[in-house]
């Protein structure tokens, strides 16, 4: 379920809140809005700070949220931040946020395209063809969204974009192993490979991951028979087959 800030900004602002409100974004960023009775005075990002990182934040739809009320630490005031355009901006891209949760199922989920709906298409720009070429039928949208160049907002609108016009269409979704099963996997796999080939093993499994487009950190049970099979073409035959061997437990 992708969320929008309004229910959360709009009662500080209206309430006359003072505090700092703490958003954990899922795709490795955090951002910090300095609120004074009801108006944003400064927000900072990793990479940003000011107007330009709350117009950033303001496009997050996968985070968590915390607010401290009281005191708000040193900061300083950015009179270019307009918490009412802010509030304007959340409340124009609520709709537009439903509409992405009845279209999407979860960032886990993989597009892929049909090219000839897509030749075919009359009402796409050339920024909603950007996205249709990053659907392989292999990622997902987690994995995509950091590589995209865009915001989440605007990827997930453009991917609805694409839906409605037919253009794109869901794949299985992966199956994402649990943090300490994937763990417990890639520690063994490390383990085994250092056995065979020595340091190397790490060179192994970053150019195996590489090679069937995927990542340590979305692992997915249909990863592994073609991870290993990978890493497996670089062995000797012997060596290939105690790889198999050992990794048919987890498959």
């Amino acid at each position: 379920m992708y969320q929008s800030l309004l229910p959360t900004v709009k009662p500080l602002i209206f309430e006359g809140k003072s505090g700092v409100l703490q958003i954990d974004y899922k795709y490795n960023d955090t951002a910090k809005l300095y609120v004074k009775e009801g108006i944003i005075e400064q927000v900072e990002t990793h990479s940003q700070k000011g107007k330009r990182a709350a117009s950033m934040c303001m496009q997050w739809l996968s985070f968590t949220t915390s607010f401290k009320e009281g005191a708000q630490g040193e900061y300083t005031l950015d009179p270019e931040i307009d918490t009412m355009s802010l509030l304007s901006f959340l409340e124009k891209t609520a709709k537009n946020i439903d509409v992405i949760n009845n279209n999407i199922p979860s960032n886990d989920t993989i597009y892929r395209v049909d090219t000839d709906k897509l030749n075919a298409a009359k009402n796409l720009n050339a920024k909603d063809l950007k996205v249709a070429l990053l659907f392989d039928g292999q990622r997902s949208l987690t994995n995509i969204i950091p590589l995209s160049g865009q915001s989440e907002l605007a990827l997930l609108t453009r991917t609805c974009r694409l839906i409605l016009a037919g253009v794109a269409m869901e794949g299985a979704s992966k199956n994402i192993l649990p943090d300490h099963e994937r763990g417990v996997f890639l520690d063994g796999l490390n383990d085994k490979l250092m056995d065979m080939v020595g340091p190397a093993a790490s060179v192994l499994i970053d150019d195996a991951f590489d090679e069937i487009q995927a990542s340590p950190e979305s692992l997915a049970k249909e990863d592994l028979t073609p991870l290993l099979n990978t890493i497996g073409s670089q062995l000797e035959d012997d060596e290939a087959t105690a790889l198999i061997q050992w990794g048919a437990e987890y498959i």
